[in-house]
């Protein structure tokens, strides 16, 4: 039997479940009553065939159940606009394969349905933008969301040449959910969908803690949102409360699992007592890290602590990892430089404190994780707004420029309490349930698959 349905109709399923108890308290009921033996035997046999019906009808509405869920369609789509966008599609993925309702789930990156030029100008725009002229960027952001977003012709006209392949997938694949963990998956498409009378239902599963007017479109059923104030903000843009749902961002489930701490450092081979900064760069390896990893190591060799550690994670960044190998480094701190990772769970729970920037993914996985932020060169826009959001609930802390990393560090360092406090706001803040979270609100919102239970099945 299938368990934590959200169906009030699978009731006979579970009486049927009880069908010992239930016969036995049918015949105790007949013994008070009939008092002939042949009679008793008989009403016995009749209420034996009654539950052995009973059971056969339940267990045929929970292959009808399984037959009808397991050919309603998700298709989950991402886009090459930033790791973090890819890897909540990758945790959404997952979550629907190991989900209690069985759910035929597909995974996708929009931009693979568009010419090679147009994928490698996309995805290499942002990371160069963010690189190079943060500040361009973050005046880019701002100037779009205070204007409505309105397509030029001919911009409409190039999207339907350009997601053309794209589109005819959607309509091969004909899925009953589409859940977007980036706007361009639908905004490519809205218009012609919705022209064409065809448009499965769209689910936006925003992975910032900011909502930014991009996203807004529609076509959009529901918007998941990461928290109480991200659901105030979209809705002061004209959202209808009842179409957004706080459900947090998705994680990796290695995120979910808290599991001891300790064992973990053991597992690593960090010394108890050693204190332990990790320094990310996220995984596209942005962001000067060499010049962050080479302040947090020199802000620690100048402390009281016998023994200090840094890892230092340089993503996809080669060329970083292999200079942080030749940095010196003071004899009471451990540097280890390491390139892309896919342990990242058990390197945050190792962790005292994070030192990276304040990207929605990362930031989320860490307040799963409980370790608080130390959070440093935020990109303008919907990581300088994370971080925000992050150090007014106490879970992390901002280093407006490289000198003021080592203040924060030896603050830390010398108060003890304040990391400890900012662990507790941080698993406070953290959701690890967040994919669980929409696909059980897809599930009910738009993937009901029983109407009613037949009539000839006991309920009660």
């Amino acid at each position: 039997m299938l368990r934590g349905r959200p169906f009030s109709g699978m009731s006979g399923a579970l009486h049927c479940r009880n069908s010992k108890t239930a016969l036995s308290k049918m015949i105790t009921n007949c013994k008070m009553n009939i008092k002939n033996e042949n009679e008793r035997r008989c009403v016995r046999r009749q209420c034996r065939q009654q539950c052995v019906i009973h059971q056969l009808l339940a267990v045929s509405v929970e292959i009808v159940y399984i037959l009808r869920m397991k050919s309603r369609r998700i298709a989950v789509i991402a886009c090459t606009g930033g790791a973090g966008h890819l890897r909540a599609a990758e945790a959404l993925v997952l979550a629907a394969k190991n989900h209690p309702v069985p759910l035929d789930v597909h995974g996708f990156d929009v931009l693979d349905f568009t010419p090679t030029w147009f994928r490698r100008l996309y995805a290499q725009t942002y990371v160069e933008l963010v690189n190079r002229t943060p500040e361009l960027w973050g005046y880019f952001y701002h100037r779009t969301e205070q204007l409505p977003y309105r397509k030029h012709p001919l911009i409409r006209a190039f999207d339907r040449v350009n997601y053309g392949r794209y589109l005819r997938m959607l309509k091969e694949l004909n899925p009953d959910a589409v859940l977007c963990t980036h706007f361009l998956p639908y905004i490519s498409v809205s218009s012609t969908l919705r022209k064409s009378g065809w448009a499965p239902p769209v689910i936006a599963v925003t992975t910032d803690f900011d909502v930014h007017g991009l996203w807004i479109d529609p076509i959009v059923r529901t918007y998941c949102v990461f928290h109480e104030e991200s659901a105030w903000q979209l809705a002061s843009k004209g959202v209808p409360t009842d179409s957004i749902e706080i459900t947090g961002i998705p994680i990796h489930p290695g995120f979910s699992r808290r599991a001891g701490r300790a064992g973990i450092r053991r597992a690593l081979h960090i010394p108890t007592g050693e204190f332990t900064a990790l320094v990310l760069s996220g995984g596209f390896g942005m962001g000067r890290i060499t010049d962050v990893v080479r302040t947090v190591v020199d802000a620690l060799g100048q402390t009281r602590l016998d023994r200090t550690a840094v890892i230092a994670v340089c993503g996809r960044n080669e060329h970083a990892r292999r200079s942080l190998e030749s940095l010196p480094i003071p004899d009471r701190v451990r540097l280890v430089p390491m390139g892309f990772v896919d342990n990242m769970h058990e390197l945050m729970a190792a962790a005292d404190i994070v030192v990276t920037k304040s990207g929605g993914l990362t930031s989320a996985e860490a307040l799963a994780i409980g370790v608080p932020l130390l959070i440093v060169d935020p990109i303008p826009g919907q990581e300088s707004r994370n971080a925000d959001l992050i150090v007014e609930h106490g879970a992390g802390w901002k280093a407006v420029n490289l000198p003021n990393i080592a203040y924060k560090l030896h603050q830390l360092i010398s108060r003890p309490n304040l990391v400890r406090q900012a662990r507790i706001a941080a698993a406070d803040l953290g959701r690890s349930d967040a994919a669980k979270r929409i696909l059980d609100m897809t599930i009910r919102r738009f993937l009901k698959p029983l109407k009613k239970m037949p009539r000839n099945v006991p309920t009660s």
